[in-house]
């Protein structure tokens, strides 16, 4: 069932469970998912409502200390569903090269093995409500599929580049999909804008008893939760914020002896650099473009592994995405946007859906642009309409890399900045490292080396950099990755190989904070499919006693 926090009288509410789920996401939804099935009481918390709330939202304020990024209130969303409410459905699995340690890569390499998570990508796909195929992230196969002769993978050098397949949800909203299936569930309570202001943990540290939560603001309720088992699944920055806050006998917070809470913070790089094809009609970048993605699919071009590993690279993805004629009018480029963020009810933008985006300038700037700029509209339209793939001038190249584990990015708090429920806020300082921009600059060159080879395209000039050797175009890609990052040494390490907080025997963490590198794909399934296995492991961990493994004590 669904409980308001607000509603709760006097602010000592006191609820028992065997799990307690912080944040109710995707991580948090698919794990209260599976406990329910299983009868395990669990107590879901969630630090919005059912819909978007300025007050709630702005708990994720905080401040940017190292390469530009966006705001850290606008690229997550807290209240029930979190970012599934406005996210792209882009699918795809990590590449088995990802797990593996790289010894041109400091600090790679998981301690789990892609295979072991091999049994739950299926079941994190059905999750998303991507169909099965045989073959299913099969490039030739999907070009058969697709019956257009332009949909066939770019005939590269398999040596230097290959094509990988996403696939697509449509894309799935947690909060409108499952959140009846929560409310009906006997064994969980869902309780809304519960705002967790500390995790208390047992004098010696080597447990947790309850979580702490306050009501939304102008509210007068909160309470505690005490369970057998937490975990934290709030998206990768509170992650880390929540355990460095909660520092009443741990001085430097929970799970971190050893300094590593919130550092190791990735994203996967995007860049952009535009490409010109040599002749107008046919040319074959359908597949990696906007064009089959109403049909579930699209593709990037990747580096292959063998250049990977022979050059010292990092794994790496880019689209071909088409700009239509007109593209120099302000007016049709921004009705293309706004059109193509919401067909479909597929986003490609999320800051367009909720109101503190629309007041930072993301959907009516781009109203103004199309008003002012009519005629622009016009012109574009009617070229569209008349020519269309032939008013194509030119393609984009979307780059979307990875980034190596940099003990130096990281999230901290920020002492002197309060929410109002007096949390210190987050700060985070993005860094990346030389083998960052070299592996995106490295494949600028390949890519454009073999589109010439097939007499397809040039490049335009790379831009100056701007920043740290990036060009202006450098942005994030949500992903926030790796604050509590997974290591059997906890040393190295903030959570095992099962996701639990070394030298805490009943705290656990969810999400792709948990990883402990970014790959090039969306982490949306992977996310998934972790949660699926930690809420197998937490469901045998029930029945067993709960100890803490001598080595993560130490």
């Amino acid at each position: 069932m669904f409980v308001d926090a607000r509603e709760t009288a006097g602010g000592d509410a006191h609820l028992e469970a065997d799990v307690c789920i912080v944040g109710a996401g995707a991580a948090g939804i698919a794990i209260a998912r599976e406990l329910a099935r299983a009868g395990v009481s669990t107590v879901l918390l969630e630090s919005g409502g059912m819909r978007f709330e300025d007050a709630a939202q702005d708990a994720y304020r905080g401040a940017n200390a190292g390469l530009p990024y966006f705001a850290l209130d606008m690229c997550q969303l807290r209240f029930f569903g979190g970012n599934t409410n406005a996210w792209g459905g882009w699918c795809r699995p990590l590449d088995a090269a990802d797990f593996a340690s790289r010894p041109w890569v400091a600090e790679s390499g998981w301690p789990i093995s892609p295979r072991e998570l091999d049994s739950w990508y299926g079941a994190a796909q059905a999750l998303c409500e991507v169909a099965p195929e045989p073959r299913s992230y099969d490039a030739a196969a999907w070009a058969e599929r697709l019956g257009d002769p332009l949909a066939a993978p770019l005939p590269v050098d398999p040596g230097k580049l290959e094509t990988k397949i996403y696939r697509f949800s449509p894309p799935t909203n947690f909060a409108a999909r499952y959140g009846d299936e929560i409310r009906d569930a006997a064994a969980v309570r869902c309780i809304l804008h519960a705002n967790v202001v500390g995790i208390d943990a047992a004098p010696d540290g080597s447990s947790v008893r309850a979580v702490r939560f306050a009501a939304a603001p102008g509210g007068s309720g909160g309470g505690t939760v005490a369970a057998k088992l937490f975990i934290l699944a709030a998206g990768g920055v509170e992650n880390a914020r929540l355990l460095l806050a909660s520092n009443g006998v741990a001085e430097r917070g929970l799970g971190n002896a050893h300094d590593l809470v919130g550092r190791y913070f990735m994203e996967q790089p995007h860049t952009r650099r535009l490409l010109f094809a040599r002749r107008k009609a046919d040319v074959p970048f359908r597949l990696y473009g906007e064009r089959f993605r109403g049909r579930g699919v699209a593709a990037r071009l990747a580096l292959a592994p063998e250049l990977q590993q022979r050059e010292e690279l990092l794994n790496f993805g880019a689209n071909i995405s088409p700009i239509h004629a007109g593209h120099d009018s302000q007016g049709w480029t921004a009705l293309r946007a706004l059109i193509f963020s919401l067909r479909d009810g597929r986003p490609s933008d999320p800051f367009l859906r909720f109101p503190p985006f629309d007041r930072k300038g993301f959907r009516w700037r781009d109203v103004g642009r199309l008003i002012a700029d009519l005629p622009g509209v016009a012109a574009g339209a009617l070229s569209t309409v008349r020519h269309g793939d032939d008013s194509i001038a030119a393609y984009v190249l979307e780059n979307k890399s990875e980034q190596a584990p940099n003990f130096h990015s990281r999230v901290t708090l920020d002492p002197a900045a309060r929410d109002a429920f007096g949390m210190p806020r987050a700060k985070l300082e993005w860094r990346t490292q030389e083998i960052d921009r070299r592996t995106t600059r490295r494949a600028e060159e390949v890519i454009e080396s073999e589109l010439n080879r097939l007499g397809l395209a040039d490049l335009a000039p790379p831009a100056p950099d701007v920043w740290d050797g990036w060009p202006d175009s450098l942005k994030g890609g949500w992903a926030q990755i790796g604050t509590t990052r997974m290591h059997d040494d906890p040393r190295k390490g903030v959570v095992d190989r099962h996701c639990r907080v070394h030298g805490i025997g009943n705290l656990f963490v969810a999400g792709s904070s948990v990883f402990p590198t970014s790959g090039s794909a969306p982490p949306m399934l992977t996310v998934l499919a972790l949660s699926l296995r930690l809420a197998a492991h937490v469901k045998a961990q029930l029945a067993a006693p709960i100890e803490v493994p001598q080595a993560a004590a130490e």
